[in-house]
C-alpha cells in the first residue's frame, strides 16, 4: 500500500469511525429515549395518580364539612314539617338549641312563607347567630329587606329543593365571608317555609390553605361562578374568579380550564401557574352539594423530580454504553466505509434542512442497515412533526378568524343607523355597545310593533365570549318574534322563557329590560327580568331610578312571574338603560362606578342628540376605569321624548 493511498484510506476510516460513532450513538440514544420514556411515563402516571387521588380526597373534607351545616337546617325542616312551634318563643328557642348543637353552624333562621306560621301573622323569620358575647337572635321581618324576595327563600321555594347560595361578605354578621344553605320546608303538599344555615367560611379556607402539596405546591377552592374561596394570594379571595385571571393573562387554555371545573368535572392539567409564573400541575374535582371545585397545584420540578433521577441514571448507564460501543466499533471500521458514506451523505442534508432525504443502497440484516432504517424513521418522524406544528398553527389562525367573523356578524345584527325611524319626530333614540372581549353577550333593539307602540330592550347574557353571543343572538330573534304576536311585556318575555328553558343545557340566562312606548299618551310600560332599573331624568334635570321590579332572569326556570311597571313621560324626559357593565365598573382603587354616579352625571348633561349624550357618558366612564381592564360588557340605550 503506497503512502498516499495508506493515508487517503487511513483519513477515510477515521472519518468512518467518526461517522459511524454518530450513527450508532443515534440509535443508542433512540433505545435509550424510549426506554426512558417508558419508564418516565409510569413515573409520571404514578405521581398524577396520586395528584389526583389528592384532590379527590380534599374535595371529600370540605365536602363533609359542608354536610355538617346542611344537615341541621335539614333536621330543622324535617322536626318544623311534623312538629309546629306553639308561639314565636319557642321557635326561637329551637334554633338557638340547633345553633348551640350544631359547631360548624354559624347561624340559622326558620323562614315562614306568608301567614304560615300564624293566620294572623303574616310575616315570621327568626334568625339565630353566633357572636363574641355568644348567641343574638333577630327577627329578618324588615320592610327595607323583604325575605321572601331574597335568593336564599326564593330560589328554594321556586325549586322546591335545597340551595347553596354563592358565599357573601355578611356585614351585619361581623363581616365574615360564609355561605347559606336553604332547604324548603313543606306541610300537606304546601310550602311552610325555609330552613337555612349558614357557614363561616374561615375555618374551611384554612383547612384548604393548609393542605401541603410538596415543598412549594398549594391547593383553592372555587365557587360555581369561578371565584375564589380559598387559594395562594388572599387577595384573590372574592375578589378575582379564575375567568377574571384567564382574561388578564390572556390565557384562553385556564379559562376553558376553569368552566371545566365550574360544571363539576374534573382531571389533571399541565399548565402554567395560575399567576402565570412557572410550570405546575393542577388536579381538581367537584365538591359535593354547593358545585364548587377543589384544584390541587404541584410544581412541575417536584412533580417530575423522579424523572430527573431516573435520567441521571441512564445518563450514566449511556456514558458508560457508549465508551464500551466505540472499541466494538473501532474494530469494524474498514468493512463498513461506503454504506457509512451514504448515511453521512444523508445526514449532511438532512443538517442543511432537507427532510425529504432518505438513506438508499444500505442492505438490511446488520448494524449499518438498522442504523440507515432508524435514521429513515427519525426523519419521517420529523416530517410528521412539522406537519402537525403546521396544522397547529393555521388551527389557531382559524380560530381567531372565527372570532373576528363572530364579532362581525353579531355588530350586524344590532341597528346602529342614526336616526333609526327618520320619518318619526315624536323621540330621540340610540344605543351602543362595547364588549368587554372579542364577542359579548350584551345586547339591544328598538322596533315598532304598530303605528303607536315602540318596544325598546336592553339584555344581558351570562357568560361572555362565543357562547354567550350565541345566546344573545337567540335570545334577540325570540323576543323580536315574541314582540310581533303581542307588545304586551309579560307575555312576551313568558313565551320567550318558555323557547329557551327546555334545550338550556349550558345552564345560561339573560337578564332583561322590556319597555313598550305609547307614542299617543307618553306612557311607558315595562318590565326588569332580573335587570337593573333604568334612569329617568326629567325635563327639569331631576333624576332617578325607575322603580326595582320583581322578577327573575330567562332560562332558569318554566315559571317566570314579571311585575309591570307604568310610567308617564313628558316632553324633554329622557330615560337611559344599561346593563352592568356601567355601574359595576371599578377603577384602579377599586372603588366601583355605580348607579348614582351615572344619575348624578345624567342629571347635569346638556340636551343634545342621544349619539353625543352617550359618547359623553362612555368618556366620563372611561375617565374613572382608566386603563384597568373591565370583565363585562357595556351596553347603553338612550331615550328622550320630543313632543
Amino acid at each position: 500500500m503506497t503512502p498516499l493511498i495508506r493515508k487517503h484510506w487511513m483519513r477515510l476510516r477515521t472519518r468512518f469511525t467518526a461517522v459511524v460513532l454518530v450513527g450508532v450513538g443515534l440509535v443508542s440514544f433512540v433505545m435509550a429515549g424510549l426506554t426512558y420514556l417508558r419508564s418516565s411515563d409510569a413515573l409520571l402516571e404514578a405521581r398524577q395518580e396520586q395528584l389526583l387521588a389528592l384532590a379527590e380526597s380534599m374535595s371529600n373534607r370540605v365536602s363533609r364539612q359542608l354536610n355538617e351545616v346542611s344537615s341541621p337546617a335539614r333536621v330543622m325542616a324535617t322536626t318544623l314539617e311534623v312538629l309546629h312551634p306553639s308561639s314565636q318563643e319557642e321557635a326561637v328557642k329551637l334554633l338557638r338549641r340547633q345553633v348551640i348543637d350544631s359547631r360548624r353552624v354559624f347561624g340559622m333562621a326558620i323562614a315562614y312563607a306568608p301567614f304560615a306560621f300564624q293566620p294572623d301573622l303574616e310575616y315570621f323569620a327568626p334568625y339565630v347567630h353566633r357572636s363574641e358575647d355568644g348567641l343574638r337572635s333577630i327577627n329578618l321581618v324588615n320592610p327595607a329587606y323583604a325575605y321572601t324576595r331574597q335568593d336564599w327563600f326564593l330560589i328554594p321555594s321556586l325549586l322546591m329543593r335545597p340551595f347553596w347560595a354563592e358565599p357573601y361578605f355578611d356585614e351585619g354578621g361581623g363581616n365574615i365571608l360564609m355561605t347559606t344553605y336553604s332547604t324548603p320546608m313543606v306541610r300537606d303538599g304546601k310550602l311552610l317555609g325555609i330552613a337555612t344555615a349558614d357557614l363561616d367560611l374561615k375555618d374551611l379556607g384554612e383547612l384548604v390553605h393548609g393542605l401541603l402539596v410538596g415543598q412549594e405546591g398549594y391547593a383553592f377552592l372555587l365557587t360555581h361562578q369561578g371565584s375564589f374561596l380559598a387559594g395562594p394570594k388572599p387577595e384573590w379571595v372574592m375578589r378575582e374568579t379564575i375567568f377574571s385571571l384567564a382574561e388578564a393573562q390572556e390565557r384562553p387554555a385556564l379559562r376553558d380550564l376553569g368552566q371545566r371545573m365550574v360544571r363539576g368535572g374534573s382531571g389533571l392539567e399541565r399548565m402554567k401557574d395560575l399567576d402565570g409564573e412557572g410550570t405546575v400541575w393542577l388536579a381538581f374535582a367537584p365538591v359535593r352539594g354547593p358545585r364548587w371545585s377543589l384544584g390541587v397545584v404541584a410544581t412541575e420540578d417536584e412533580v417530575l423530580a423522579p424523572i430527573y433521577a431516573l435520567a441521571h441514571q441512564q445518563t450514566m448507564w449511556g456514558v458508560g454504553g457508549m465508551v464500551v460501543l466505540i472499541l466494538v466499533i473501532y474494530g469494524l471500521v474498514v468493512g463498513l466505509t461506503r454504506p457509512l458514506e451514504r448515511v453521512l451523505k444523508a445526514s449532511r442534508r438532512l443538517a442543511q434542512g432537507d427532510l425529504t432525504t432518505q438513506v438508499t443502497d444500505v442492505p438490511p440484516g446488520d448494524e449499518i442497515g438498522d442504523l440507515a432504517a432508524t435514521f429513515n424513521h427519525t426523519v419521517r418522524e420529523l416530517n410528521r412533526y412539522v406537519a402537525e406544528l403546521t396544522a397547529t398553527t393555521k388551527e389557531k389562525a382559524r380560530i381567531q378568524s372565527e372570532l373576528d367573523l363572530a364579532r362581525q356578524i353579531q355588530e350586524s345584527v344590532l341597528p346602529r343607523i342614526y336616526p333609526a325611524f327618520p320619518d318619526r319626530q315624536e323621540f330621540d333614540l340610540f344605543a351602543r355597545t362595547l364588549p368587554a372581549r372579542e364577542v359579548g353577550g350584551d345586547f339591544y333593539d328598538f322596533f315598532f310593533v304598530d303605528h303607536d307602540h315602540l318596544v325598546m330592550v336592553v339584555a344581558d347574557v351570562s357568560g361572555k365570549g362565543v357562547p354567550a353571543a350565541l345566546f344573545m343572538t337567540i335570545s334577540r330573534t325570540l323576543i323580536k318574534n315574541a314582540s310581533s304576536h303581542h307588545p304586551d311585556p309579560v307575555r312576551s318575555l313568558a313565551e320567550v322563557n318558555a323557547e329557551i328553558v327546555p334545550d338550556n343545557e349550558m345552564c345560561m340566562f339573560v337578564t332583561v329590560f322590556y319597555g313598550v312606548y305609547e307614542l299617543s299618551t307618553g306612557i311607558l310600560r315595562f318590565v326588569s327580568a332580573g335587570h337593573p332599573a333604568p334612569l329617568l331624568r326629567r325635563a327639569d334635570g331631576s333624576t332617578s331610578q325607575l322603580p326595582k321590579l320583581g322578577g327573575m332572569a330567562l332560562g332558569i326556570m318554566d315559571e317566570l312571574n314579571l311585575e309591570v311597571g307604568e310610567v308617564q313621560l313628558e316632553i324633554g324626559d329622557s330615560l337611559l338603560a344599561f346593563t352592568d357593565g356601567l355601574d359595576e365598573a371599578v377603577n384602579a382603587q377599586d372603588e366601583m362606578f355605580g348607579i348614582e354616579r351615572a344619575a348624578q352625571w345624567l342629571s347635569h348633561a346638556q340636551p343634545v342628540s342621544a349619539p353625543v349624550l352617550l359618547d359623553g357618558l362612555i368618556d366620563y366612564w372611561k375617565q374613572f376605569t382608566g386603563d384597568l381592564e373591565q370583565f363585562d360588557d357595556l351596553t347603553l340605550l338612550t331615550f328622550r321624548r320630543r313632543q
